[in-house]
């Protein structure tokens, strides 16, 4: 009970600090993408996965068109049903999206299904251990351990530096990530 009530309150810091900083900076993706460490590139070909920016997010497209740029396969998630881990689909820039679960853009279902080596993920707060908080609905947690399950995937989540938190509350299940990215910086995790 302790614990959901840190994550609401870690929540309403972080989608707040988010709020204002994409306000003051809508356009922070493209030095987000000028911030991707080599480190966590993928081989060449391999393929990632990204995310339709909503809301306040910091808009991951420049990032997702220098990988395509880099003869990366892009792929975007699509929810599969409650308590389901996200389920990727091929997507290249410029290929048509359909209106998915909570009104986010993802491919079509007759899209070929794909498995990322590298994850982008959006967040609402982080701490430079890798732990991140999300929406609460947890599609990312079950997403990283079934992927991880099937072999390496490098998991990086995209962010702006005003998110940042001294420390994030989290339960057993919550899936760490290998990166953190923001406009500012890169941050290798303890993962």
């Amino acid at each position: 009970m302790f614990l959901n009530w840190r994550k609401t309150r870690a929540r309403a810091t972080a989608a707040k600090a988010r709020r204002i900083a994409y306000e003051m900076d809508p356009e922070a993706g493209h030095r987000l993408a000028a911030n991707f460490p080599d480190e966590a590139w993928p081989a060449i070909h391999a393929t990632v996965a990204g995310y339709r920016a909503i809301h306040d997010e910091i808009d991951p497209e420049p990032l997702m068109e220098t990988f395509f740029c880099e003869q990366a396969r892009l792929c975007l998630p699509c929810v599969a049903g409650p308590d389901q881990p996200l389920v990727f689909r091929a997507w290249s820039p410029g290929d048509p999206l359909v209106r998915g679960a909570f009104g986010v853009e993802e491919p079509a279902p007759e899209a070929p299904e794909a498995r990322p080596r590298l994850v982008l993920l959006p967040l609402l707060g982080f701490d430079e251990a890798g732990r991140r908080i999300g929406y609460g609905a947890g599609f990312y947690d079950r997403t990283l351990e079934a992927l991880r399950r099937q072999g390496p995937v490098t998991a990086v989540g995209i962010a702006y530096e005003a998110q940042k938190l001294d420390r994030v509350p989290a339960a057993r299940h919550d899936a760490p990530v290998d990166w953190i990215v923001t406009e500012q910086r890169a941050y290798r995790t303890g993962t």
